[in-house]
Parts: structure tokens; sequence; C-alpha cells
């Protein structure tokens, strides 16, 4: 696929004037990485341009990613989502007899979705998330079908487990990289298992097949990306004893946040270039592992909720993240510039929509400015310190640089 790749870097606010006159240093690359992209109905049906603020800085980089927070249906309801079916509001709900996905609600979706991600200049895409299943094994093999056919290179899910933890690969200016996606969330095991990619908290075999996926990947790319969706925490064990599992199949740990930094920095030791983690809307700091960086939470590309209630995800922090573009000097990440993203929450035209315009509309992300963009940048300094991260805010921009791997 032949994305307008721009010639300039992508520069802070106040130095975007001058870009036409910048020129990238040619040794290096640029990867962009966003969180997840929850979009429901393709965007240019109600926007004149989507992500405008955005595109640019996609088109801009070499590589850029995503996580496709979907399950696509086929054009001719392949996978048999009933006629009535509202793709905005998740409704009516789906008997878990008559659809044998993981939720009740699905992110059902229709291809020119992934059609809309791929015009931006996507090209690096994670399958692997708690909606990948929700039409099931139907799901995941149209979504896959329909991630080649737009040229997006995908890992995470497959029609086996060996498949979905393999690496892919995408080869670009001389330099390969590789991509492992997994979901550690709300998916369950008895049913996704052989379909997607998941490392289920207890369960050794999940850790050990990926641990050997990276190394695997480690041999054969230059730059190894490992994703995981990652949306658990310490109340999904309440009331457990130790050793028991959850309805979704994760085996109690004590400490969820914990077991996410051991596995993390189990994967970098094994040799992924970066560890990005995504799952709950927010977003967490920076640490710097072995000369790595280690995103636990990136925050949100888009989020169409199926709630259209103004103010109801808050305390999800959903309508604030960023996008981090990263300099690959050699094979290694050599910094990283944060642009501050603000997700369209739609107060401003709730009134005068209906809930399926509006949830239509809503949820999109734009680069933020003024308060809102300092707000979230000083949030990403103070997380980032917690792991001993020194971030610079310049202007709009913050910029972490980092040293030599060790």
């Amino acid at each position: 696929m032949s994305h307008c790749r721009r010639a300039c870097a992508l520069l802070p606010l106040y130095l975007l004037a001058a870009c036409g006159a910048a020129e990238r240093d040619p040794d290096t690359l640029t990867l962009v990485v966003t969180g997840q992209a929850l979009i429901k109905v393709d965007p240019r049906q109600s926007w004149e341009d989507p992500f405008g603020t955005l595109r640019p800085m996609v088109e801009a980089a070499d590589v850029a990613f995503t996580n496709f927070e979907m399950a696509i249906n086929g054009p001719d309801n392949e996978c048999n989502v009933p006629e009535e079916y509202v793709t905005v509001l998740g409704q009516p709900r789906i008997p878990r007899e008559r659809q044998p996905g993981n939720a009740s609600t699905p992110h059902a979706v229709a291809a020119p979705v992934m059609d809309f991600l791929a015009s931006m200049g996507f090209d690096l895409m994670s399958l692997s998330n708690n909606h990948i299943w929700d039409l099931g094994e139907c799901g995941v093999r149209v979504t896959r079908a329909a991630a080649d056919q737009y040229g997006l290179t995908h890992a995470g899910a497959g029609p086996t487990v060996e498949a979905a933890t393999a690496p892919a690969y995408l080869e670009t200016k001389g330099t390969t990289f590789a991509l492992l996606a997994a979901t550690t969330s709300h998916d369950e095991r008895e049913y996704i298992a052989a379909n997607v990619n998941g490392v289920w908290t207890g369960h050794q075999d999940d850790w050990d097949r990926n641990i050997a996926a990276v190394r695997e990947a480690a041999r054969n790319a230059d730059i190894v990306i490992y994703y995981q969706h990652f949306q658990i925490d310490v109340d999904e064990f309440e009331g457990l004893a130790d050793g028991e599992a959850t309805a979704d199949g994760h085996i109690k740990v004590d400490d969820v946040a914990q077991w996410q930094t051991e596995f993390a920095k189990a994967v970098i030791d094994a040799g992924a270039s970066m560890y990005i983690g995504n799952g709950h809307r927010g977003f967490d700091g920076v640490e710097i592992y072995r000369g790595r960086p280690l995103l636990r939470q990136i925050g949100g590309l888009a989020y169409q909720g199926l709630n259209p209630n103004i103010g109801h995800y808050d305390q999800h922090r959903p309508w604030g993240g960023v996008l981090a573009r990263m300099t690959i000097d050699g094979q290694a990440v050599s910094s990283i510039e944060f642009v501050p993203l603000a997700l369209d929450e739609g107060a401003g035209y709730r009134d005068e929509s209906d809930d399926v315009e509006f949830l239509t509309r809503r949820g999109l992300a734009e680069v933020a400015t003024g308060e809102t963009a300092a707000q979230i940048l000083q949030l990403l300094e103070d997380l980032s310190e917690e792991y001993g991260t020194e971030v610079q805010i310049r202007g709009e921009r913050a910029f972490v640089e980092i040293g030599g791997v060790e």
C-alpha cells in the first residue's frame, strides 16, 4: 500500500511554519504510536476532515501503529449480526447462544472503518483486545481479511493460537519492524484462546509462549514492538482465594500493576525494543528500562463508547491522551516526542442530536492546545517522574531523550 509520507519531520507547533524547509536526519526513522481506535462508524460520513490535526503526523511517519478495538462484519452480513442491530448503540443485545462473542453488546463495524485508518497512513495494527472476538471466529477471520485487503501489517489474532502469537513483519527503508500483540483484559479464555493471543494472569504457558515469540522477532527484525491490551485491575480478584480463577480465566495475582511491570520487563529482556500498553483509556507515565521505553498506558485515539451521557466515562479519563512520535536511530529508540490529544466528548452538540447521530460523531481525537494541552503534558511529566524519567515540556509538546540500550 502506498501512503503519502511527508518529507519533513513532525515538529512542535511553534516550528511547524518552517516545516517545509526542515529536513529529517536521513539516518533516522520515525515511528508514530497511538492508543486504541474504537470507531463504530466511518468518520468520513459525519466529518469533513476527521483527525484533521493528526493526519499530517501519521502521514509524516515512516511507520504508524494503532490498536483496532472492534470486529468487522462482512459486507453480506457474513457474521450473522441481527438486521435490527444499531452499531453505535450496540443494540439489541445478542444472546450468547446466538453469537458466541466476548460481549453482549459487540463492537461490530463495517470494513470502511478499517479503510479509513489505512487511508490516514496507519500501516501497523494490533488486532488483539477484548473486542476482536465479539463476532466469534467469523469476526476474527473477516477482520484479518480486511486488514490484508487494506495493506495493513497486523498481529494478535489468527486461525490458531500459534498464528495469533507469531510476530508480523514490516520492512521500510531497509529497517525491519516486528509487531507482537496480546490481550490481558476482559477476555474469556475458554472462548478465544485458540484465535487470539491472550496472556491471562497466572498462566505460565501464555507467558512463555509470548516470550519465545519476542525472542524469535528479535532474531529477525531490527525493531521489535510489543503491544499489550491491558484492561484488568485488582477488583477482578475480589473474593478469590490464592489459585482461584476469575470467570474470564485469570488466576489471582497479588498485585496486578506489578504483574504488568514484571511481564513488560520480561518482554524487553527477551529483546523487545519497546513495550506499549493500553486498555483503560487513560494514560500513564514513561519508564526507561534498559534504555528502552516502557509505556503502560498511552491513552486513546478514538472512543465512540456506547453510553451517550456526557460525563459518564469521567472516571476512566477517556477524553485525553497522547500520541508518541519515536525517533529510531539504528536499532533503538533515541527520543520520543509526545503530542497531547483531546478526544471530543461532544458536549457542544449533544442537545442538537439524537443518540445515534451523537454517538456517530463523538470520540475522535485532535491535537490538544492551550490549557488542555498543558494539563495533559503536566500529568505525563508527573507520572513519569514516579518512574525516574525526565520529561521536558517545550511549548505544547513533551520530550524524552533516551540513552543507549543496556
